[in-house]
Order: structure tokens, then C-alpha cells, then sequence
């Protein structure tokens, strides 16, 4: 086992349903799973929830969190709560790419198997 790990050592992959995203599963514990991802200018995520709860801190750029209907914009050294089931998106409308690592609770089993599977909140 590993117990020291760097984002160049580890196998980067698209997250479906998000667009312009590239993440790299950094770590699954036994009650949480730790993404590490680069969001590129003009990055989106549509509205979705999931059951986990997700904590995360912007490293580079900036992002607008939309959560429960409202906007937060996150810059690089601020930290973010999602908490679980609340509907949430996310955009960079920066000029260069934001870097992101989250945090989910419990473990994400879809992104374990390199699949994001949240639930899509459809609009009216």
C-alpha cells in the first residue's frame, strides 16, 4: 500500500456528464474517496445530486458552484461543503483551467470503477 501519492503517478480519465473535466482518483479509504480534478476554461457540470457528502478546495483558477439555487464563486486557496443530496453544479468562467480535490462521504463506488454516476436533476 501506498500511504504517499502525487497527481502525476496516477491514471487521469474524463468524468462523464461533465464537461471539459479531467479527474484522477487519488484515494479510496474506507469512509471516503479523494478526486483530484482539472476543470478547463468553459468547464461544466450539469445540476445533479448524489448521497455522498463532498468537501473540496480550489488549488488553482476559480469556479462558480451553483448550490441549492445559488451561486458561489470559489478562488484558488477557499474551500467548498456540498452536502449530500443537495442539487449542485459547477462551472469554470475563468480563462485558465481550475484545479480541484474532493472529498466524498461515504465511498464513491462509481468512481472507484472510473464512473460518475450522479443523479441528473432535470430541468422544467
Amino acid at each position: 500500500m501506498d500511504y504517499i501519492l502525487h497527481p502525476d503517478q496516477v491514471e487521469k480519465w474524463p468524468l462523464e456528464k461533465h464537461v471539459g473535466v479531467v479527474s484522477k482518483l487519488m484515494v479510496d479509504g474506507q469512509n471516503m474517496t479523494v478526486l483530484w480534478s482539472t476543470w478547463e476554461p468553459g468547464a461544466i457540470a450539469p445540476e445533479h445530486t448524489h448521497p455522498h457528502e463532498q468537501i473540496g478546495v480550489c488549488f488553482e483558477g476559480e469556479m462558480v458552484f451553483t448550490i441549492d439555487g445559488v451561486e458561489y464563486p470559489v478562488h484558488a486557496g477557499e474551500f467548498y461543503r456540498i452536502p449530500s443530496n443537495v442539487p449542485h453544479a459547477e462551472r469554470n468562467d475563468g480563462q485558465k483551467p481550475a484545479v480541484l480535490t474532493d472529498f466524498f462521504s461515504p465511498v464513491r463506488s462509481d468512481l472507484l470503477q472510473h464512473h460518475f454516476d450522479p443523479k441528473l436533476v432535470a430541468k422544467e
